[in-house]
């Protein structure tokens, strides 16, 4: 039996679980040597630790943005069995999957605000239920952008008149509308898959970007990731919140009712992690949107929310 095989069959007794506790590779090799004797050198080992953390089928994953060596788990992501999905290494209703992914939409709608963005949801808004699994035409939420003009007094947000009808006169889009594909978590083997969904549900909108909840410490994992939102201009980003602490906060509902100052103690549960920023394009596929319409009612009331919006000069 080779090394690689003898590896594959001894670390899954040897390295932890959780990433929080990751082992570094001297540490590693010290636990190797225990059970293989000296056979092989610190740099052969070393290398195949490197070699079979980026394998998806091996049992070693190494941390990214640190040091160390944990075991990676086979689990599902959410998404797979609209009945019973697996998540976590356990069974998950889909109750709790949408629970859970309401949860992130309202999460991802305050960070929204917090940087004068204003989100409508075609997944599970007010036209259309929530599908956990996501679609491939169009994306979970769709994000609008405008140039806001200081409050004043009233402390409401107002569109800025004269770059609204400059953009407009220049030929540019009023406001900057991003479509957003939402994720509770990914794996190295369907990462690629859940990557092109969201680039074939975003590739309508000026900007597309693919968020995910669970904290990404596989550097694989956000290796894959990176090369692919490089490579097709698709913003990714981990919210970096665990499952268990999401289980515990209140719900969609009352997460959207919070105050920023009570959002913050959510914020605390939270370790963002920006792995790519999106390319813009040059314009609105008008072509594919009125289709989209005309298939979704979702996406005929987002597009009445941004002519009220426009009509109003102001968001809502």
């Amino acid at each position: 039996m080779n090394l690689r095989e003898q590896l594959r069959n001894i670390l899954p007794e040897i390295l932890p679980h959780a990433p929080e506790e990751a082992i570094k590779g001297t540490e590693l090799i010290r636990l190797v040597r225990l059970r293989l004797g000296d056979d092989y050198s610190d740099a052969t080992l070393r290398y195949h630790f490197s070699i079979l953390s980026y394998d998806s089928s091996s049992p070693i994953a190494k941390v990214d943005q640190g040091q160390g060596y944990y075991q990676r788990t086979k689990k599902q992501p959410l998404g797979y069995d609209s009945h019973r999905l697996l998540f976590d290494g356990g069974e998950v209703d889909e109750d709790l999957a949408q629970s859970r992914f309401q949860r992130v939409a309202a999460i991802y709608e305050k960070l929204c605000l917090q940087r004068a963005q204003y989100a409508y949801p075609l997944n599970g808004g007010p036209h259309a239920a929530t599908e956990s699994r996501g679609h491939w035409d169009i994306p979970d939420l769709v994000t609008a952008e405008w140039d806001i003009e200081s409050a004043g007094e009233e402390c409401t947000a107002r569109f800025d008149a004269s770059m609204q009808h400059l953009r407009r006169h220049l030929g540019g889009p009023e406001t900057n509308l991003v479509g957003v594909q939402l994720k509770i978590g990914i794996t190295l083997d369907n990462c690629a898959a859940e990557f092109f969904q969201a680039l074939s549900a975003t590739r309508w909108t000026l900007m597309g970007e693919l968020v995910i909840a669970e904290p990404l410490n596989d550097e694989a994992l956000v290796e894959a990731l990176r090369s692919l939102g490089h490579q097709f201009g698709v913003g990714i980003t981990s919210l970096g919140i665990q499952m268990d602490l999401l289980d515990e906060l209140p719900s969609a509902r009352e997460l959207r009712g919070m105050s920023m100052d009570q959002f913050e103690k959510v914020q605390e549960k939270m370790r963002p992690q920006r792995i790519t920023i999106a390319s813009p394009r040059q314009r609105l596929d008008w072509q594919t949107l009125s289709a989209l319409r005309k298939k979704h009612e979702s996406v005929a009331g987002m597009m009445r929310w941004l002519s009220e919006c426009l009509e109003r000069g102001q968001p809502s």
